[in-house]
């Protein structure tokens, strides 16, 4: 049923209007969006760094397409989607994202209309530690620098 709501909202993204009757598009929404919901310690580390620069941002949000977004950011009153995407989010080991998160990206983008931002696992584990042993300032640096490109942060 999850393949189904994809599929379904692959419908709508090209023709507007769901593919299936409304009973059945309701049914696989809801198992869509019913999984169960982890934060990783990436992405624990990342909410911890947007709190400190004082970013507004919700953790693990239900978006109306069914998917669910690590970090829904607010800056200058725009919303902005963060993901924070571990190895499993990438083909073996190059920095190609894989199938299901591109498709993922592009109907977020094209059916909640927001813009979709990716902290991937090497960029996170190459910032720098501080002299005290502390990561927090420099993955506020690479975050002021991601979230700049898009919503003028």
């Amino acid at each position: 049923l999850r393949q189904l709501h994809q599929w379904n909202l692959w419908g709508k993204e090209r023709s507007g209007k769901t593919l299936l009757p409304v009973d059945v598009s309701e049914h696989c929404l809801k198992i869509f969006s019913s999984s169960e919901l982890s934060q990783s310690r990436l992405q624990n580390d990342v909410a911890r760094a947007l709190c400190s620069m004082g970013v507004t941002f919700e953790e693990e949000v239900i978006l109306n397409s069914g998917y669910s977004i690590d970090l829904l950011v607010s800056i200058n009153e725009k919303e902005i989607a963060i993901e924070v995407d571990g190895p499993y989010h990438f083909i073996g080991k190059s920095k190609k994202p894989n199938g299901k998160t591109r498709l993922k990206r592009r109907q977020i983008r094209a059916l909640d209309n927001l813009e979709v931002i990716s902290v991937p696992y090497w960029e996170w584990d190459a910032i720098e530690e501080m002299p005290e042993g502390d990561k927090l300032k420099g993955g506020s640096r690479y975050l002021e620098k991601l979230l700049g490109k898009v919503g003028n942060c």
